[in-house]
């Protein structure tokens, strides 16, 4: 017999980390898909479960609590923010609260990256910007991988990208000439397993397939401003994971180095103070 809790009790729950997929978003309300099961669920803005089971049900559901408690975004302009390989929405958070308490509206976004290619979490995201309601502008803050999948969500020119302009582009430790990393693992079961087809799609041979961002992009690495950085590995500059040199795209509009480490770049506050000059600036 299988045991379930009713919808009239909700239970409180993690956010959603590894496993699940955010499909659709309404303020701090979001419907989400995991990965192993292909069940959805309705989490409200404490990420009390309201709802459970198809995606249709959870998305009536959210109806009707958009109507009873007057759901909707405090602004027509938001910015989505995208962890990286191997991390979770919760890894956000300080940068998330930051934009938020500099008067911003940031949603930091989850997606399952360590099970899913880089299409497949295009594909994801790409539904998510298609079902906005209210929105007429949107930025992008990603971290590592996160950055990548914002610039091929930005190179999909249909549907969300008619109706919704992108303003901002902000990349914190982000491969966009590829990872040299990936490469020198990639014949490592280890590392199949645990980075997942991202892992894989962040190599060279493949980042270069990306098209260039079409809007103002700020680009912030990590690094010791040394020649072998945080990691000797590599031969020059780096965050430990990232070099220097990787991260940087030809047409972007502003590069910002920090001295810190791939994990933390989007909390340092020379980061912090990077985006809000560029926001500010474009």
């Amino acid at each position: 017999m299988k045991w379930e809790i009713p919808e009239n009790i909700t239970p409180p729950t993690m956010g959603g980390k590894y496993l699940w997929a955010d499909l659709y978003l309404l303020d701090h309300w979001r419907i989400q898909k995991n990965i192993l099961t292909d069940h959805y669920r309705l989490l409200d803005d404490h990420n009390n479960r309201r709802a459970q089971g198809s995606y249709q049900h959870c998305l009536e559901k959210l109806n009707h609590f958009k109507i009873t408690l007057d759901l909707k975004f405090p602004s027509s302009h938001i910015f989505l923010i995208l962890h990286g390989l191997g991390r979770h929405r919760k890894s956000m958070e300080k940068l998330t609260q930051f934009m938020n308490g500099h008067g911003f509206s940031a949603y930091s976004l989850n997606y399952p990256s360590t099970f899913l290619t880089l299409k497949d979490h295009t594909d994801n995201l790409e539904y998510l910007l298609n079902h906005l309601e209210g929105i007429d502008s949107i930025s992008f803050i990603g971290h590592s991988l996160g950055g990548l999948i914002a610039r091929s969500l930005l190179s999909r020119k249909e549907g969300w990208r008619k109706k919704i302009e992108a303003k901002h582009l902000i990349m914190l430790g982000t491969p966009n000439n590829g990872a040299r990393i990936a490469d020198m693992m990639s014949g490592s079961k280890l590392f199949h397993m645990i980075a997942g087809p991202s892992g894989q799609d962040v190599r060279p041979i493949n980042v270069q397939k990306l098209s260039l961002p079409d809007i103002p992009t700020l680009v912030i690495a990590g690094g010791r401003g040394t020649k072998t950085g945080y990691n000797p590995i590599f031969g020059e500059d780096n965050d430990g994971i990232v070099t220097v040199n990787e991260t940087k795209i030809d047409n972007m509009s502003n590069f910002k180095q920090v001295n810190v480490i791939h994990t933390t770049i989007m909390d340092h506050p020379q980061s912090l103070k990077a985006i809000l000059d560029f926001i500010h600036q474009n």
